[in-house]
């Protein structure tokens, strides 16, 4: 599966490397290499786990057609949860990476993960790379 990094993926990740939530050992570490699972995305037993990967839901625990999860636990010096939400169609569409907080910023953040999937579906989003 081809994976595409949209304009809002791309964002996320400066905002997080420039916020030194992230760094460089981080991203070559882990993050990079979970993110290429998703060229042979059913195929690996990593997309089994729970902890890892899960369908998106919102704020009413209602699944969000097409949304998914990736999720990192204790990440970087800060021992932060990373969030990075993904709409599979056809390719894998990477958006807008998060740092798990409350529960009411949570839920704003899926928030805007359904209006990113309703701009994707659309065609209205901006892409910044493949891998």
């Amino acid at each position: 599966m081809e994976i595409v990094i949209t304009s809002w993926a791309l964002n996320s990740y400066l905002d997080l490397k420039h916020s030194k939530v992230i760094n460089n050992q981080d991203y070559k570490n882990t993050i990079r290499p979970d993110v290429m699972l998703l060229k042979t995305y059913s195929a690996d037993p990593k997309f089994q786990n729970s902890k890892f990967w899960s369908i998106a839901t919102d704020q009413s625990k209602n699944r969000i057609p097409d949304g998914f999860k990736m999720k990192w636990h204790n990440l970087g010096n800060g021992n932060i949860q990373l969030r990075l939400p993904i709409a599979i169609f056809a390719e894998a569409m990477l958006c807008e990476a998060y740092v798990k907080g409350n529960a009411k910023e949570e839920q704003r953040k899926i928030a805007r993960f359904k209006t990113h999937l309703e701009l994707i579906r659309r065609g209205q989003f901006t892409e910044c790379g493949r891998l």
